[in-house]
């Protein structure tokens, strides 16, 4: 009877989650082996793998695919340096106040990340307020062009996604115990050594949880690259949106999706071996 009651509660949540992603999923790696008749926007049912061998020889979408790949591991080493820093001093404060905290680091990812690109679009134009204010300042004479390039993105990047990076590390570095850093300071320890030796190998989940989830997140992002790139720095995602949206090559375009989603889980195999590795030996060395 319990066993039923329990297929009863599971069965509207599995019908949910089959209807809204493994079915869109399923159509999506099926479009992915056909193609788009030469000059026709009919499509070809039949089954070919000749998007995939386009995808693997042409130079074009190989050099986007890394350059989309460096763009998510450059974001994910500045969130993570400008990240631990500020998750130390967030865990480090009183309950109440780590919460305030949290909600304010999280507030901006509400209004979604058109609003909040928009907003850069204001900030790093030619005449935006940072420009204007180095102006200002006597620091510049001419504007620096932050769109239209790899720096521009990056930054966009950056401030979408540093709370995602922010809030595994809070949730870590909130359990460790202060004891332990202040016994290797009263041994002699710099600050630099406690770092290395105590709070960053205790601190690893966080990072790999946070790493993962800038990387994820940067590297599929449309929104970002396609506003401050201004059409001139080329992600997969913006190849994505011009194949299925300007090109109107629906097989290709599900082809450099699922080809996205398989590099991805590569890496996630990848990291899931290192932090099962990082498990296996200890944090903290002994004192021979």
């Amino acid at each position: 009877m319990a066993r039923k009651s329990t297929v009863l509660l599971l069965t509207p949540g599995l019908l949910l989650t089959g209807a809204v992603f493994l079915s869109p999923f399923v159509f999506l790696g099926l479009t992915s082996f056909w193609t788009q008749r030469p000059n026709s926007l009919l499509i070809d049912p039949a089954f070919t793998l000749v998007n995939y061998v386009r995808i693997a020889t042409d130079s074009f979408f190989l050099g986007t695919l890394f350059r989309t790949i460096l763009l998510g591991i450059v974001t994910v080493a500045i969130c993570l340096l400008l990240g631990l820093p500020i998750a130390r001093w967030i865990a480090r404060r009183a309950v109440r106040t780590r919460g305030i905290l949290v909600v304010l680091m999280v507030t901006p990812m509400v209004s979604g990340a058109l609003v909040q690109t928009l907003g850069l679009v204001n900030l790093l134009s030619l005449l935006g307020v940072i420009n204007g204010l180095l102006k200002q300042l006597g620091l510049i004479d001419w504007s620096i062009r932050f769109l239209g390039n790899e720096g521009g993105v990056l930054i966009g990047l950056v401030q979408a996604f540093l709370p995602l990076m922010v809030l595994p590390l809070i949730t870590t570095l909130a359990k460790l115990p202060e004891d332990l850093e202040a016994a290797a300071r009263s041994l002699g320890a710099p600050a630099w050594r406690v770092w290395v030796t105590i709070i960053l190998p205790l601190a690893m989940p966080g990072i790999l949880a946070g790493s993962i989830l800038v990387f994820f997140a940067s590297v599929t992002s449309f929104v970002t690259p396609q506003i401050l790139g201004q059409g001139k720095v080329q992600t997969f995602g913006t190849v994505m949106y011009q194949q299925s949206a300007l090109v109107n090559d629906w097989p290709f375009a599900s082809a450099l999706a699922m080809a996205m989603m398989l590099v991805l889980g590569v890496l996630l195999l990848a990291v899931r071996a290192v932090r099962r590795g990082l498990e296996r030996r200890p944090v903290i060395g002994s004192a021979s």
